[in-house]
């Protein structure tokens, strides 16, 4: 099976590239690749640059090692000096430690080394005649043993050179290309960031002229010349929203066009059949039974076409909101007065009497009225109108003691034709499925918002949130 890898070709698991984007994983491969050329290239300078110092450390030792063996040679070749002295007498120009093997026994111009420090095969190597060379370690310290066979097989010189120095060298380098390959993978970092932003920077225009024309600025397009290799994307993009827009448009004629067409029909409809209950005493039994049902749906006909002409304008964005500041038991009281709704009373907290509604008062006169007429259909009635202030707003909720919304439906209950789960238990289907959108619509055109949320003791509580001020 194939593993999904990164963008650095690392593997990444299923949940961590779920939640990188892409401007992250962008930094992160500019990130990965500082990283791995920074430290492809200190590695490679690295063991050159150490291939290189030992091998001029030991072709200096080698050289200085042949000569010191002439000069001992030389000074032991008439039997009268003594090795130890010939030995101390040597002034090498580097650091090191001259010693020598002659008879069986170790003479040595220092303590620093001793004979057991050297490697055993080396010094058998070069008593046996032959020269050899090798790095070891003495005292925890790195050096380099050279032997050298004196002629004629009198004896072995070795000669001891210390490599803390070559070491010293080493450690810097190794420090240096260390900070070279972090600053590498932050300038790596930086530059993932640049480009990101760079790559990045098309597809957020394309964001936020996607969300302004979900946000109802259907007349939104994306600039064509935005970039180059995008062009053809920016096209796609532009066609798109023509299609919707021309679309939308198209639905918002028909509803508006269905529904002008309805209202003469339906208007003779209502007359009609208020001529009819004038004289309802005359009918029969069954006749009055008919016409108890054929009122409910005439009258419900009439009200799903008023709620589809003012959605058909909504759509088409004319409906316009006077906003005016109103005080808020006064505007509340008069929209309830209208409705003849003396049924119901409206709860207002000490801040909401002193506080002053922005709002266009036909506009909330509906959404009230929707709301009210909600809990009538859906929750046995209202059972509470309460109205609270808060730091800049008011908020004005209608409560029922119904069977409630489920919290999976209290989003879907705003769209449009949504009756929700509790209308079809309870065997209601009265309204259009219209009055909560349409609630919901003119809230938002007064600057304001709508939820449902649960009411203490069950049943539904509808809270509509405006601005407002303090008288």
């Amino acid at each position: 099976m194939a593993m999904q890898t990164g963008s650095s070709g690392l593997p990444l698991p299923a949940k961590l590239r779920s939640r990188l984007g892409l401007r992250t994983k962008i930094i992160i491969l500019f990130a990965a690749i500082g990283l791995i050329l920074s430290s492809l290239l200190g590695t490679i300078t690295y063991f050159a640059a150490r291939q290189l110092l030992l091998d001029d450390r030991e072709a200096i030792a080698v050289e200085q090692a042949a000569g010191d063996g002439r000069l001992v040679f030389t000074a032991l070749r008439g039997g009268q000096a003594n090795p130890s002295e010939v030995l101390a007498s040597l002034r090498p120009p580097t650091r090191s430690t001259p010693m020598l093997l002659r008879d069986g026994e170790w003479f040595a111009a220092s303590l620093q080394v001793r004979p057991e420090d050297l490697p055993p095969a080396l010094t058998t190597l070069v008593d046996g005649g032959g020269t050899a060379l090798q790095r070891t370690v003495v005292d925890q310290a790195p050096v380099l043993v050279i032997g050298v066979p004196l002629p004629g097989r009198t004896g072995a010189y070795f000669e001891v050179f210390s490599l803390v120095d070559v070491q010293t060298i080493l450690s810097t380098l190794l420090r240096v290309l260390l900070l070279s390959a972090a600053v590498a993978t932050v300038a790596g970092v930086l530059l993932g960031g640049w480009m990101a932003g760079r790559v990045l920077r098309p597809l957020r225009e394309v964001t936020v002229v996607a969300s302004r024309i979900a946000d109802g600025e259907l007349a939104t397009r994306l600039d064509e010349q935005l970039d180059r290799d995008l062009t053809v994307l920016s096209g796609a993009f532009n066609r798109m929203a023509d299609t919707l827009e021309a679309r939308i448009a198209r639905e918002a004629r028909f509803a508006s066009d269905v529904a002008h067409e309805l209202r003469t029909p339906i208007t003779s409809l209502v007359t009609s059949l208020a001529v009819i209950e004038g004289r309802r005493p005359e009918l029969s039994e069954a006749g009055r039974e008919a016409l108890e049902i054929l009122s409910g749906d005439v009258r419900r006909l009439q009200h799903t076409v008023s709620d589809l002409t003012e959605m058909a304008k909504h759509d088409a964005g004319v409906v316009t909101a006077d906003l005016e500041l109103h005080p808020v038991p006064a505007v509340v009281g008069a929209i309830l007065k209208r409705l003849h709704r003396h049924d119901v009373t409206a709860d207002f907290d000490h801040g909401a009497t002193r506080a002053l509604v922005k709002a266009d008062e036909r506009r909330l006169e509906r959404i009230i009225a929707n709301l009210i007429e909600n809990a009538d259909t859906h929750g046995g009635g209202v059972s509470k109108l309460a109205v609270r202030s808060a730091p800049g707003s008011v908020t004005i909720s209608v409560e029922d003691e119904g069977p409630g919304v489920p919290e999976a439906e209290r989003d879907r209950i705003f769209e449009r034709f949504s009756r929700g789960s509790s209308t079809y238990r309870s065997g209601s289907v009265a309204g259009s499925g219209l009055g909560l959108s349409l609630a919901a619509e003119n809230a938002a055109l007064l600057g304001g918002r709508i939820w449902v949320e649960e009411r203490p003791g069950g049943g539904a509580r509808f809270v509509v949130e405006l601005e407002a001020e303090t008288a």
